[in-house]
């Protein structure tokens, strides 16, 4: 699933396309006032989702730091310091934006599947 931040403009503008994209693709889209979420448009399924989880009393934070901690022990990915992680939520959303845009758009060599594979001593 993606999520794209839109403007309350473009959502206004474009509703129908985005309740289409949400509904029949998954897509989550933040709108945003002046650079800052107030909503979000998100499926029906997903909507049920996060209620079936608030039901349950599990949070998704819960289930994300389990997902963090299975991806760790399997060497998928390395510990981020407290130290990062204050800095990252400190920052507007626009800003986070390109920190992942950054993240995204490098690139390694070899593949960092392969550097995966071969940390693991896997052929």
């Amino acid at each position: 699933m993606s999520t794209q931040t839109v403007t309350v403009a473009q959502a206004r503008s474009d509703f129908s396309n985005l309740l289409a994209q949400a509904e029949l693709l998954d897509r989550r889209f933040v709108i945003a006032r002046r650079g800052k979420p107030k909503a979000a448009l998100v499926s029906v399924k997903d909507l049920a989702r996060l209620e079936s989880l608030e039901r349950a009393g599990t949070s998704s934070v819960s289930d994300r730091d389990q997902a963090i901690r299975v991806l760790q022990q399997a060497g998928l990915l390395r510990p981020v310091s407290a130290d990062l992680v204050d800095r990252y939520a400190c920052l507007e959303p626009d800003q986070r934006e390109a920190v992942r845009q950054e993240l995204a758009d490098r690139r390694f060599d070899p593949p960092l599947s392969e550097q995966i594979i071969a940390d693991r001593g896997v052929e």
